[in-house]
């Protein structure tokens, strides 16, 4: 796919590390960009230096993630492009004891519950909406609608102390 003007990304997690990289890099290629995040002060001042559009989302809410697709092809047009790099980790052992009480503590699961609902179905609600909107494109040239990344760090790989929520998702 040619990175040009006539093409629109969304980028999920836009405002800060990977994302905002992404976004920056995507907008210096001529690509129109929307920034779904939930930090709206920091996403309204990238979008702001992109000449981008910003939606405030929490990946975790259907309804705001509708929404959020609804503004930004309002704004850009159909993306044809979905990065997703909104994703949180919690660095808890499974099971610990207390340094001063030596109480013994489990990961709590409300926790591990809401880094799955932010990094795996969050991701994959994103995946959906954003694939059933590039259904309704016309190929390009090459046979591609469009193009849907999804990211993740190291850690997701090495199952490292602490973070047994930000592995599973």
């Amino acid at each position: 796919m040619k990175l040009n003007s006539s093409v629109s990304a969304v980028i999920t997690g836009g405002a800060s590390g990977l994302g905002l990289a992404t976004a920056r890099r995507l907008a210096a290629k001529g690509v129109k960009v929307a920034i779904f995040d939930f930090n709206e002060q920091a996403g309204e001042a990238v979008a702001k230096e992109l000449g981008g559009v910003f939606c405030k989302v929490d990946v975790t809410n259907e309804a705001q993630v509708d929404a959020a697709f609804a503004k930004a092809r309002a704004a850009i047009g159909q993306e044809r492009i979905l990065v997703n790099c909104a994703g949180t980790g919690l660095a808890v052992k499974t099971a610990s004891r207390d340094k001063q009480s030596g109480e013994i503590k489990a990961f709590p699961t409300d926790a591990f519950d809401r880094i799955i609902q932010i990094n795996l179905v969050g991701t994959f609600r994103c995946i959906a909406k954003s694939a059933a909107g590039m259904l309704s494109l016309d190929k390009l040239e090459d046979g591609e609608r469009g193009a849907i990344v999804n990211t993740a760090s190291v850690a997701a790989q090495d199952g490292q102390i602490g973070q047994a929520a930000y592995s599973a998702s």
